[in-house]
């Protein structure tokens, strides 16, 4: 049962699906879409924000996991992201959670709220905070940025910082598991010619990882579950710096000799508005192929003067 809660554990949130997974190789080859869209009017999300607008989205994700890698999968997790986006600051907030079978099993849930700056690059952080629920062992994790310092706090403490463990420098770069979501969704790094690309560096109060979009495509239509319509179609490299156990050459061989592929799709709502992530996939040799995938998707302009003020014109799937 420990390996089965280590798989829902990371597929719960998006970011640790990554993590989880390692490295990628090449994109999904399952996913179903309709006719590559070579043409189309583009605007950096993060333009259309700097230049005075809000948003806001929410997405209700669900995760599926295989028992073994040769049964099918099953439903295994939830989660809901809710993100306020505004020409200054964002602040964003995840809850996670076992479901269906497995929560007979595995008790297991996590809480992710973060804030921080909009800035030329992207983001910002000031402040994150997350606490894990794991029965009888719990975790909080709190991460707070003045610019200059990075304050960590995490209890219990972890027993290792990692080999090599992260540096100043390296903290102060980054941003939290859930704004690296947030971060590919502005696509500050876009450009019209390449549809996927960006980075982002991410510090969870120990690991300091990078994930990478890259070779990808826009396409005209995508059927999943929460949405139907155009999508970003896009490769996902992750790159492992600082936090984590010394592995030797033969064994980060072998963690990329399992990994098929991993691939994330990000929804198009249209011209510069911002790319929200609702699906992500890792096919495993071992472990069979992860799923966390959008059941939901609310999309909305929101209120300069207003936090939670929106108006009619919203975009609700699902």
């Amino acid at each position: 049962m420990s390996r089965l809660k280590t798989i829902l554990r990371t597929s719960l949130i998006s970011t640790g699906l990554l993590v989880w997974a390692g490295i990628s190789a090449t994109a999904s080859p399952e996913l179903k879409t309709v006719k590559n869209t070579e043409t189309h009017d583009f605007v950096r999300p993060i333009d259309t924000i700097q230049n005075g607008k809000a948003r806001k989205f929410v997405v209700e994700m669900e995760a599926f996991v295989p028992p073994t890698n040769w049964l099918p999968q099953i439903k295994g997790g939830k989660a809901t992201i809710s993100a306020e986006v505004y020409p200054d600051k964002y602040n964003i907030h995840t809850r996670a959670s076992v479901a269906g079978i497995v929560d007979w099993f595995v008790n297991y849930s996590s809480t992710l709220i973060s804030n921080g700056d909009i800035t030329d690059t992207g983001l910002q952080l000031r402040h994150y905070f997350a606490k894990d629920d794991e029965g009888r062992k719990n975790r909080s994790t709190e991460i707070t940025h003045d610019g200059k310092t990075v304050k960590v706090n995490v209890i219990p403490e972890h027993g290792d910082l990692g080999d090599p463990a992260a540096t100043l420098e390296q903290k102060l770069e980054a941003v939290d598991p859930i704004s690296g979501l947030l971060q590919l969704a502005l696509a500050p790094k876009a450009a019209s010619d390449v549809p996927c690309s960006g980075v982002a560096r991410v510090f969870d109060g120990k690991g300091r990882y990078n994930i990478h979009l890259e070779n990808g495509r826009h396409v005209e239509s995508i059927d999943l579950k929460g949405w139907k319509g155009p999508a970003y179609v896009c490769q996902v490299r992750y790159e492992e710096l600082a936090g984590y156990k010394k592995k030797t050459p033969e064994q980060r061989a072998k963690e990329a000799k399992d990994i098929r592929w991993i691939s994330m799709v990000l929804a198009d709502m249209g011209p510069g508005e911002l790319r929200v992530p609702i699906q992500i996939e890792a096919r495993s040799e071992k472990r069979g192929k992860i799923t966390v995938e959008a059941k939901k998707i609310t999309y909305l302009p929101l209120e300069m003067d207003q936090a939670d003020a929106s108006d009619t014109n919203q975009s609700d799937q699902g």
